[in-house]
């Protein structure tokens, strides 16, 4: 701890040095006056006509009592006067440290909303600030986990009930009503994998904040092109080649996602799909004439499990695609936002950054079909 230490060393320092000037000092005084009385004494015993010929007594000779005894008593008095200063700096770092070392073990136990007061502007207070700020992060982290697991376990159980209910109908069904149950279950089978397939990206790509994802240049026009193309959506873009720098594969993910969102709330409409290029970014907006998500919910939509109310019996979805979007836009560097679509609706607005124009070699371009299995 460099300045706490620093301080420390000071203070003993100036401690030290100023007990020993003292100590030298008392002595000095002492030595001088045994001096002047031994010389008096050499004065008048030469009959006070001439100044001694020979040295005074040796300080061996002398009678040291007395001015060890003054040498001894400013010492203890200094180290008592050095002890009532020092006591109220030591007692206060420590009554820190202890509670520092409390805070620690109860948040140790299972108190995550511990935190420690800061006081001061030392390596303490350092310390107490770094404690709170990775107590505030961890709790958050476990409070998101639990949310996590209660509102995964609510998606799961939905489907898991009517596979069940389907599976013990199927029994002594007519072949038509066997036909149905075979597809129902085909298509809860189908929701399951989705949703734990969703819950997986969703879960690297949260330990890729701590392990970055491999990054490679990737030609968006071409992608977007092929993805408008396989949804059915138009596309509207003036840019020949448009280059960011990610993974294909999770930004491929990010535009079905959006596409899919599209085509959910506005079934009738084909989703319309704008690629624009900025000075340092490039914007990806895809625009529905779905019901149009209200002011005051346009961040929330991007929660996990969140979906608009009264919208989410009829739309469907399990809540996670829009959440995996900010997720791979962050991954990217990058943004997402949601905006009133001019006459009725939605526009999503992925913003990446831009590489510039001839900064990707051909062996650094990927095949823009790479990765494009759905």
């Amino acid at each position: 701890m460099t300045r706490l230490a620093r301080r420390l060393y000071a203070a003993l320092l100036a401690a030290l040095l100023i007990m020993a000037a003292l100590a030298l000092g008392v002595y000095q005084y002492h030595a001088q006056a045994q001096r002047e009385q031994e010389q008096a004494a050499w004065i008048d015993l030469a009959g006070g006509w001439a100044e001694p010929a020979v040295q005074p007594l040796a300080e061996a000779d002398a009678p040291p009592i007395q001015r060890l005894a003054w040498v001894g008593a400013t010492l203890a008095g200094l180290l008592l006067v050095l002890a009532a200063a020092a006591y109220p700096v030591v007692r206060s770092l420590t009554r820190r440290l202890e509670t520092l070392r409390d805070a620690v073990q109860a948040f140790g136990q299972g108190a995550l909303q511990q935190r420690v007061p800061v006081q001061g502007d030392d390596e303490v207070a350092d310390l107490a600030r770094s404690f709170n700020a990775a107590a505030e992060r961890i709790e958050a982290l476990v409070q998101t986990q639990r949310q996590w697991l209660a509102n995964a376990s609510h998606e799961l159980r939905s489907p898991l009930a009517r596979l069940k209910l389907a599976l013990e109908l199927l029994d002594g069904a007519d072949p038509d009503r066997a036909a149905q149950r075979r597809a129902e279950i085909a298509r809860n089978i189908a929701e399951l994998d989705a949703l734990v397939e969703e819950i997986l990206l969703a879960a690297r790509l949260q330990a890729g904040e701590q392990t970055p994802l491999p990054m490679v240049a990737v030609e968006l026009v071409a992608l977007t092109a092929e993805e408008v193309a396989a949804s059915g959506a138009q596309l509207q873009t003036s840019a020949a080649e448009l280059y960011v720098r990610g993974d294909e594969r999770l930004l491929r993910r990010a535009l079905r996602n959006l596409l899919d969102n599209a085509a959910r709330y506005a079934p009738g409409e084909p989703a319309q799909v704008h690629l624009r290029a900025q000075a340092d970014a490039v914007e990806w907006w895809v625009c529905d004439r779905g019901p149009g998500v209200p002011a005051a919910l346009r961040q929330r939509v991007f929660e996990p499990f969140y979906r608009l109310p009264g919208h989410a019996e009829h739309a469907g979805g399990v809540g996670l695609g829009l959440s995996l979007v900010r997720q791979i836009a962050h991954a990217h560097g990058g943004s997402v936002r949601c905006e009133p679509n001019a006459g009725g609706g939605a526009c999503f607005v992925l913003r990446l950054p831009r590489l510039e124009p001839g900064c990707c070699s051909a062996s650094t371009q990927p095949s823009s079909r790479a990765n494009a299995s759905r």
